[in-house]
């Protein structure tokens, strides 16, 4: 797959999947991994998250943390040539009542319907900014391509 189809399918990935999987590790060193649904806003990965939910205390806490992107629009043959989009992240807590959380905000809700809604009115969610700061991208048997943190704000920009 040449560089121009690579770049096509990372956007796609992007742009269709309206979740990720999201991989903390929790303050006693833990694995946790979540359901997330995410925006894109600004070259960032814009979600909300309750502080009742197991991932809020790692991401508060700024811990390494990691999303998986999965190809769910198409089925593969095999199962193991699945496309899918490994991210790491840098954490942001976002300020309530900031700019930078009213966009995250209303990116969800176009993103993701009149549920964002019920939940900007619960007083336990707060807006989390993920920036990418790496990543690999895997299109299948040998078909893993490693891309820089700004590489991925790009790809995310032209899946907007």
């Amino acid at each position: 797959m040449d560089a121009v189809a690579r770049r096509r399918e990372a956007i796609r990935l992007l742009s269709s999947q309206s979740w990720f999987a999201l991989a903390v590790v929790d303050l006693h060193g833990l694995p946790t991994v979540s359901y997330i649904p995410f925006a894109v806003v600004g070259g960032i990965f814009g979600i909300v998250v309750s502080r009742l939910a197991a991932h809020s205390a790692p991401l508060l806490a700024r811990r390494p943390t990691s999303v998986l992107l999965v190809d769910t629009e198409t089925e593969p043959r095999d199962a193991y040539t699945r496309a899918r989009f490994s991210i790491d992240v840098s954490v942001s807590p976002v300020a309530a009542n900031s700019p930078s959380a009213g966009a995250i905000w209303s990116a969800l809700e176009r993103r993701q319907g009149d549920t964002v809604q019920t939940l900007r009115a619960l007083p336990d969610f707060d807006a989390i900014s993920l920036e990418p700061t790496g990543g690999r991208l895997i299109l299948g048997f040998a078909s893993a391509h490693d891309l820089s943190g700004p590489a991925i704000v790009e790809l995310m920009n032209n899946a907007n």
